[in-house]
């Protein structure tokens, strides 16, 4: 159901331009082959973007490790991560103990990141974060973007030719579509807006959103990108999926947010089918800090 939005009347302007950089991009780790996955594609984005990538693995206190293990850990995640970092890439390794949670998060404090990276495996039929419920919580409750890599996603090619952005047109919506423009317009790449209606929407639904979801893409954006507006009716995370695969999307951004508890619920069990089924990464973005 479609809310009073902030984008209702097409007399209001358009929204900004916002030039979205990732100056430090944070990767979780846990060195596993699913790891590696997410560490290729987190430097990808730093090699592209000229950010600063710091890979970091926590252990849990509560694993009984070896002694020799637990003192060479930063010697072995040095040396498990040098296939998939190029030598101009400006790198940090670190090796931290205790709650997985706490432990990003003060590290992400610490070295500044504007992005959160971590990955998706599935283990014995059933998909799971890497870190379990800890990754969940780090998913759900960071402040800045997190970029989820699933067991399925790639990022192919130089650069991102095709990203989609499911948008519900609320105000919490906004943050994303700012993130998701600039990044199309730094890769001159095809942006889908994605409206998605309930089943029985009626004829007026469809055709006055697509007026509202343009006033999300900057005047000028199509002089750096291609602004595509699509507006679908059926289960939301199903019709997310399969638009990404029509449209070769190589990544997909969804605005999250914590504003309404039903929204709330919504917005996140959505995202998560999403990050467990999508052939490409997927950035979330938060509302509010």
């Amino acid at each position: 159901m479609i809310h009073q939005s902030a984008l209702s009347s097409p007399k209001e302007t358009h929204l900004k331009t916002t030039r979205v950089h990732f100056d430090t991009v944070l990767v979780a780790v846990d060195m596993s082959p699913f790891s590696a996955n997410t560490l290729k594609i987190a430097a990808e984005l730093a090699q592209r973007s000229g950010s600063r990538l710091v890979v970091a693995h926590v252990i849990d206190p509560t694993l009984v490790l070896p002694s020799e293990a637990a003192a060479n850990a930063k010697d072995t995640l040095d040396l498990w991560m040098r296939p998939y970092i190029k030598d101009d890439t400006r790198c940090t390794s670190i090796v931290a103990e205790g709650d997985v949670v706490d432990e990003i998060t003060r590290l992400a404090g610490q070295y500044r990141a504007d992005l959160l990276v971590i990955g998706t495996h599935a283990a014995e039929g059933v998909t799971k974060l890497f870190f379990g419920s800890k990754a969940e919580a780090l998913f759900r409750n960071m402040g800045i973007p997190v970029l989820t890599v699933g067991p399925h996603a790639r990022l192919s090619g130089k650069r991102l030719s095709s990203i989609l952005l499911p948008i519900d047109l609320e105000l919490h919506s906004l943050r994303a579509a700012q993130y998701a423009v600039s990044l199309a317009e730094e890769s001159a790449a095809t942006l889908t807006l994605l409206h998605i209606l309930e089943k029985d929407a009626d004829a007026e639904s469809h055709q006055t959103a697509a007026p509202r979801m343009e006033l999300l893409v900057p005047e000028d954006a199509a002089l750096w990108c291609q602004p595509v507006f699509r507006t679908l009716a059926g289960d939301p995370a199903e019709t997310i999926l399969a638009t990404a695969k029509q449209v070769d999307a190589d990544l997909i951004v969804m605005a999250v947010t914590h504003s309404r508890p039903l929204a709330d619920h919504a917005s996140w069990s959505i995202a998560s089918k999403v990050v467990r089924q999508s052939e490409c990464p997927v950035l979330t973005v938060r509302d509010r800090l």
